[in-house]
C-alpha cells in the first residue's frame, strides 16, 4: 500500500512554482458533475455523467518571477517588457489559438500529475507588506484536452506513481518579493506628490485586488472552454501620510464630485506607484481615490481604509494596461 504524503511543486508554461508556508499546500481537486436521473414512482435511481474539469489551489510563495505566469498580458497586465493589453473574449486556456499548456505537480518522491489542458483562471490577490506573503489564492483550472473526448485516455490528467525527475525550475531567493511598499499618487498633496513629497506608507501593508471575471463555455454541460469577460484592479490600504482633510478633499464627495460623475476623471486620475524592496514597482495606472475611513480610540492608528480604482484609457482607440509591473 502508498502513502501518500509531502510536498509537491507546479510546474507550468517554464515557471515553477512552490506553495507558501511551512506547510504550504497545494491542492488538485477533480470536479466531476452527475446529473441525476429520477421517475414518479421510484424517485431518484441513477445518474448520469455530465461536465468534468480538475481545480488546483495554492498560494504562491513570493518570487516576483511568477507574474508573468499569474498575470498574463491579457487582463490588460505589463509584466518587465511584456506589455499588456485588456483582451475580452481571450480564451485563457488556448489564447490565441495556442497549443494546450500543461500544469505538472511534481513531488520529490517522483510522482507527477500531469493535467494537459491547464490555465490560471483565479489570479491572487497582492499583499504588499512586511507581515505577508506577496499573493494570495491562485487557482488553475484544467479543462479536457484538446482533440480527446471525456473517457478518454489522459483526456483530464494523467499520474505516474514513480521515477519520475523534477521537470524544471530551481528553487532561488534572487527573485524574493517581501517588504515595505510605499506609495505616490500623481501630484496631489499629502500623497507623496509634488517637490519634497513624501510618499504614502501603509501601517499594516498595502492589497491590490483583482476582480477577473470568467465565463465557461459548455456543449452538453461540458466546459470546452473558458473566456475573459470583464477586468478590475484595486489598490486599498490604511494611509500613514495624507492628513483627514486632504483624504476628503481626494474623495471629492465634499467638494463636486456629483452624483453621476466619473470616478477617475481626467480631471482626477493619476497613476498610483508603489515602490518595494529591490527597487521593484507596481503602477495601478489612472486611479481614483474612493472611500474614507476616520477611527477614534482602539489601538490602531486613526485612519481607516482609503482605495485607489483603475479606469481603463484607450490611445487611437485600443485600450491600454491596467496594471505595470517593473
Amino acid at each position: 500500500m502508498n502513502l501518500y504524503a509531502g510536498p509537491g511543486k507546479i510546474w507550468m508554461n517554464g515557471t515553477a512554482v512552490w506553495a507558501a508556508g511551512e506547510v504550504g499546500e497545494i491542492r488538485a481537486v477533480v470536479e466531476q458533475e452527475v446529473v441525476d436521473v429520477a421517475g414518479g414512482m421510484y424517485g431518484r435511481m441513477t445518474a448520469v455523467q455530465a461536465g468534468v474539469s480538475a481545480r488546483i489551489s495554492l498560494e504562491p510563495f513570493e518570487r516576483w518571477g511568477a507574474l508573468g505566469l499569474l498575470y498574463p498580458a491579457w487582463l490588460g497586465v505589463s509584466v518587465g517588457s511584456t506589455t499588456g493589453a485588456p483582451a475580452m473574449g481571450t480564451r485563457p486556456h488556448n489564447p490565441g489559438g495556442a497549443a494546450d499548456s500543461p500544469c505538472k505537480i511534481w513531488t520529490p518522491d517522483g510522482r507527477l500529475y500531469n493535467f494537459a489542458r491547464a490555465a490560471v483562471t483565479r489570479h491572487p490577490d497582492l499583499h504588499l507588506g512586511l507581515a505577508s506573503p506577496l499573493f494570495g489564492r491562485a487557482e488553475i483550472t484544467a479543462l479536457v484536452a484538446t482533440g480527446k473526448n471525456l473517457g478518454d485516455a489522459g483526456a483530464l490528467y494523467t499520474i505516474t506513481e514513480s521515477g519520475v525527475a523534477d521537470p524544471g525550475g530551481q528553487m532561488a531567493l534572487g527573485d524574493f518579493a517581501r517588504g515595505a511598499w510605499s506609495g505616490v499618487w500623481g501630484t496631489a498633496a499629502g500623497f507623496g506628490g509634488g517637490s519634497g513629497g513624501v510618499p504614502i506608507q501603509a501601517e499594516e501593508e498595502w492589497v491590490i485586488l483583482n476582480e477577473v471575471q470568467y465565463a465557461p463555455l459548455r456543449v452538453q454541460r461540458l466546459a470546452l472552454a473558458w473566456q475573459l469577460q470583464s477586468v478590475k484592479f484595486m489598490a486599498r490600504t490604511r494611509p500613514y501620510g495624507p492628513t483627514h482633510t486632504q483624504i476628503d478633499a481626494a474623495i471629492g464627495v465634499n467638494s463636486g464630485r456629483l452624483l453621476g460623475s466619473q470616478i477617475a476623471s481626467p480631471a482626477t486620475a493619476a497613476d498610483l506607484v508603489l515602490t518595494g524592496p529591490a527597487g521593484h514597482t507596481i503602477t495601478l495606472k489612472s486611479a481614483d481615490v474612493v472611500g474614507a475611513g476616520y477611527e477614534f480610540g482602539g489601538t490602531r492608528l486613526g485612519t481607516g481604509e482609503i482605495g485607489f480604482v483603475s479606469t481603463m484609457q484607450f490611445s487611437s482607440g485600443a485600450p491600454q494596461p491596467l496594471l505595470v509591473f517593473s
